[in-house]
């Protein structure tokens, strides 16, 4: 049982007309041919919480959601269509689902009711605003937004009410963040100056900036086609990961002294790197390289965080953002 189950969004093209599955083995690293699972244009994201699957799509004209049981090989549980533009990000919960809007500047908030899906609540920031992301930290969402130069925050339990923001330096973009497991620092990446930011969280939602490190080499600063776009912490929470488009490659930075420190600029295999996800065990990285079309697996030293050799790459066109099931308890027994 080494097997966990995957999927990747997609740009629209012929080749590329929807969400495509894959399978991944955490021994070998090995990775499948994706093939088609379900057919949604422009589903450049997804969201898996247990064996259902959300995602943004088109259709006629107009942009939504949809939600189906993996599991299952029926249609679609539900489609709803409520905005004109895809969402650039969605995550749900057992309840709802979230979408981050980058040209309406707003967040949608579906319920998962018996007969479908409901829209139960939109957050309007501004117009272009640049959502990129919904983070939850308690009951507080925060947003990421690349063209505000700002992450603001919203208090779920006031039924979203503004509660705050994070401002960045101007132009610098914020683009995703990851929290810890301890939820005392957040870490942020920023698309346009290309730089991570470490904050501590204290009380009453005070961000005390800690850290401000550039992700880009000597070779690429001034670059005007890099643009910084996935952040991940590795299992062990020693190591950050941040892929960097145009270079074309992934930064690690060592989490294991006093501040955040860059020890490695891996390359991605490839051109694009939009999106990338690390394996439950940490022994491997998956990269989805738009432009080039593929998707690469490379091999990662746990003890040096290192990036090391390419394990298996597959073919996949205008792949945009990657996830990969939980390790169930049974299957980490089972190694």
């Amino acid at each position: 049982m080494n097997i966990l189950e995957g999927y990747i969004g997609t740009y629209y093209s012929e080749k590329s007309p929807g969400i495509f599955h894959f399978q991944f083995n955490t021994i070998t690293g090995a990775l499948t041919v994706p093939t088609l699972s379900y057919e949604a244009k422009n589903a450049k994201c997804s969201d898996l919480f247990g064996s259902f699957l959300a995602a943004p799509l088109e259709k006629n004209g107009r942009a939504g959601i949809c939600l189906w049981d993996t599991s299952s090989t029926s249609l679609a549980q539900s489609e709803l269509f409520t905005e004109q533009k895809t969402a650039c990000f969605i995550v749900q919960n057992n309840t709802c689902i979230f979408t981050a809007n980058y040209h309406e500047g707003t967040v949608l908030i579906y319920r998962k009711d018996p007969g479908g899906l409901v829209l139960h609540k939109k957050i309007e920031i501004a117009p272009m605003a640049g959502c990129h992301q919904i983070l939850f930290h308690d009951h507080y969402l925060l947003v990421p937004c690349l063209e505000l130069d700002e992450i603001r925050i919203f208090d779920g339990a006031a039924d979203y009410a503004p509660a705050g923001k994070i401002a960045f330096p101007k132009g610098s973009g914020p683009r995703h963040g990851i929290f810890n497991r301890s939820h005392n620092h957040l870490y942020v990446v920023s698309e346009r100056s290309n730089e991570l930011f470490t904050f501590a969280l204290g009380k009453d939602l005070e961000f005390r900036l800690l850290s401000q490190i550039s992700v880009l080499n000597l070779e690429t600063v001034g670059g005007s086609e890099n643009a910084s776009a996935a952040i991940r912490l590795s299992p062990d929470e020693h190591f950050l990961y941040v892929s960097v488009r145009g270079a074309d490659m992934i930064t690690v930075i060592s989490l294991t002294s006093e501040f955040p420190k860059v020890i490695q600029y891996a390359s991605c295999q490839g051109s694009h790197p939009r999106d990338f996800i690390l394996s439950p065990n940490g022994r491997f990285l998956i990269i989805v390289n738009r432009t080039s079309n593929e998707m690469v697996c490379l091999c990662r030293n746990s003890i040096t965080g290192f990036l090391e050799e390419v394990c298996s790459r597959v073919p996949i066109a205008e792949g945009v953002g990657i996830i990969l099931e939980a390790e169930p308890p049974s299957k980490a027994k089972d190694r």
